[in-house]
């Protein structure tokens, strides 16, 4: 694979201090991340729509990926065949629809690349997620160089492959009408009670279940996962037949039209998880409306990549060890953690000539269920933030184990 050497020089190897050093403050220590862009699918009409979509689009980044937002936040489904009460297979069918239909992956790749209007891409945003510093003197200048090569080979495969769409539909039921159901299939079970005592007490506990269950509405959100397909047959396609950087290459009109029309560039389909919410309107708390579902918005979305981080080893998260005198790190209650979690310790090595890195395995370590961060939304502005006690005023979950470690290692959860 030929590449220019302008694009190789630039490629440079990161330098990765951060990570061997003990005690640097979080937010000095850099780690490769995966990208990621969330698109909403537009419902039909439910409760309180305007508020939730509203909710969604405010929502908090995911602080653990790079935002590889493309502008497109939303879509339609009704116009990609979405139906009422469609199937998991049906859905996932009418939103595959929809990335094709807007080659979605194409412009996922677009942004990677900086790609202008003229078709022209460049690799500052790969230089910067990739940590690589430009400066670094001993770098190869052969174009086709073994060391430039695997350059190339690091940005796609820790880079461009650990790129991910999350494509989520919610919507709001109202709770009252299933509340009354069940009330009233626990009052006809009731009736058939012989002894009255007990039927009326039967009765008085459905109409107290109803009482507090018909209160407010259930936010539920499914997310779909994809990510970005990017193996050795797409990356030597995209540089030796689409790649463009200089407008006036003569081959620049062809090269820009193939890319936007190509259909090398696929989204693959991982898999989905759903996630609900009770929400509630308490006169007895000081709290609007949209308050609650705002909150309620965000938890679940949290929720749903907690969910979807645990089940897909694809989609785990690497997050920096904060300290280890205590063992802490920047993870809890909005990871889903609920105590005796293990996470894997691993120490980043890069080699100084190809840039390639390995993360080598020193150790494991659990969450102390003692111990453990309420890093939710608004912690603590519901009730059922602070059921059972008051929780410790935390920065970061605590961790049980041992070994050689340092501020700045990673960790990844295992099952």
């Amino acid at each position: 694979m030929k590449i220019k050497s302008s694009f190789l020089l630039i490629l440079a190897v990161a330098s990765f201090n951060g990570f061997s050093q003990g005690n640097k403050d979080l937010k000095d220590i850099k780690y490769r991340r995966s990208s990621l862009h969330t698109i909403l699918i537009e419902s039909d009409n439910f409760p309180k729509k305007e508020e939730v979509i509203k909710a969604y689009y405010s929502a908090p980044f995911p602080e653990k990926y790079d935002n590889h937002n493309i502008g497109v936040k939303s879509f339609d489904g009704k116009k990609y065949g979405a139906k009422e009460g469609a199937s998991e297979e049906e859905t996932i069918a009418m939103i595959d629809q929809y990335l094709k239909s807007n080659k979605i992956a194409n412009k996922m790749v677009a942004k990677w690349f900086n790609r202008k209007a003229n078709g022209t891409f460049d690799i500052q945003l790969i230089t910067e997620r990739g940590l690589i510093n430009a400066s670094f003197t001993d770098m190869k200048t052969a174009a086709a160089s073994a060391e430039g090569n695997a350059l190339l080979v690091t940005a796609g495969l820790e880079l461009l492959n650990n790129t991910f769409v999350v494509v989520s539909k919610m919507k709001f039921v109202e709770n009252e009408p299933a509340a009354r159901v069940a009330r009233d299939a626990a009052i006809l079970t009731a009736n058939k009670l012989s002894v009255a005592m007990l039927r009326t007490k039967a009765i008085a506990v459905a109409d107290k279940a109803y009482d507090k269950g018909k209160e407010g509405y259930s936010v539920w959100t499914t997310s779909f996962l994809y990510k970005l397909k990017w193996d050795d047959a797409t990356s030597n396609t995209f540089y030796q037949d689409y790649w463009l950087d200089n407008a006036a290459d003569p081959t620049a009109a062809a090269k820009k039209a193939k890319f936007d029309s190509s259909d090398l560039f696929q989204l693959e389909f991982v898999g989905s998880e759903s996630a609900t919410s009770l929400v509630t309107f308490s006169l007895s708390q000081k709290r609007t409306e949209n308050e609650i579902i705002d909150l309620s918005v965000v938890r679940n979305i949290d929720n749903v990549y907690a969910k979807l981080q645990k089940k897909y080893d694809v989609f785990k998260t690497k997050v920096p060890l904060y300290s280890v005198s205590p063992l802490k790190a920047k993870i809890g209650m909005k990871e889903g953690l609920e105590g005796g979690e293990k996470f894997e310790v691993l120490e980043a090595n890069m080699d100084p000539k190809t840039g390639i890195i390995e993360y080598k395995k020193k150790g494991t370590i659990k969450v102390d269920k003692d111990n453990i961060w309420d890093n939710r939304f608004n912690a603590g502005f519901l009730e059922e933030d602070n059921e059972g006690g008051s929780k410790k005023a935390l920065d970061g979950t605590l961790l049980e184990g041992g070994g050689k470690f340092y501020s700045g290692m990673l960790i990844r959860q295992i099952n």
